[in-house]
């Protein structure tokens, strides 16, 4: 009878520890954006790489048309094409200034040679961006009172990121939250016009937006279900060597 108990213990162990990673699977976090070909975010992809950094394929772009609908601008959520998206713009309706008469407005948003001016404050941390909206060739500017929202995802693992506009020569601060539990690396800032803007790691340390994460609870509580599930598996491989051996020797 004992040891039929011990038989049945090893797959108790191997329930235990799968039904403890199904529980951590199902809450996890859902918000984590399309898998490219491994896990984690796509590798940053630099318009000129630094030293010793290789990039496979170059920053992508937007470039389109948006129809004008009754005389104002359309709302604008445009994002660029990597996993998750390096740069983003976002506008409401009718946020940009139209001369009459137009039918529609162009949208680009591409990386941009770094100027001869440097931020002073700290290295750049990956591209720096253009944001362009434009009707007939003329960029156009936000209405009075009217901003537009700017989203920069920079490469992996950089502390104390803000974003920066270079504009008139020099580069300005622009009020910087991190984009959420989800936005690892990504960062978003308000502007009131449009103009080149970069993401700098600044000597200072600057508050960022916090959420809810519950990451390293989850990550604990996967090692001890993959903890459990392995100690389960040698238990049963160790009983089935066993009984291999008792029934060669008999």
């Amino acid at each position: 009878m004992a040891g039929s108990q011990r038989r049945r213990r090893p797959p108790a162990v191997l329930a235990a520890g799968a039904a403890l990673l199904a529980v951590v699977w199902l809450v996890g976090p859902r918000s984590q954006p399309p898998l490219y070909d491994s896990l984690g975010p796509e590798p940053y992809r630099y318009c000129q790489p630094p030293p010793g950094q290789a990039t496979a394929r170059p920053p992508a772009r937007v470039d389109h048309n948006l129809r004008v609908v009754n005389g104002q601008s359309p709302p604008i959520d445009d994002s660029t094409g990597e996993l998750p998206p390096q740069a983003q713009l976002f506008a409401s309706l009718g946020a940009f200034a139209l001369p009459a008469g137009t039918v529609t407005i162009r949208v680009v948003i591409e990386c941009a040679p770094p100027p001869s001016v440097l931020p002073l404050d700290g290295p750049l941390d990956g591209n720096v961006y253009s944001f362009t909206v434009s009707a007939g060739g003329t960029p156009l500017s936000l209405r009075p009172g009217q901003q537009a929202m700017v989203v920069l995802r920079g490469p992996a693992g950089t502390p104390q990121a803000v974003l920066e506009r270079f504009e008139s020569g020099q580069w300005m601060r622009l009020q910087t939250r991190q984009a959420g539990a989800g936005g690892v690396d990504t960062y978003t800032a308000m502007l009131g016009d449009l103009a080149n803007v970069a993401l700098v790691v600044t000597s200072t340390t600057v508050p960022v937006a916090t959420g809810d994460d519950h990451t390293g609870l989850i990550l604990a509580a996967l090692g001890v279900a993959v903890a459990i599930f392995a100690a389960g598996a040698l238990v049963v491989m160790r009983g089935r060597a066993g009984s291999g051996r008792a029934g060669a020797d008999s």
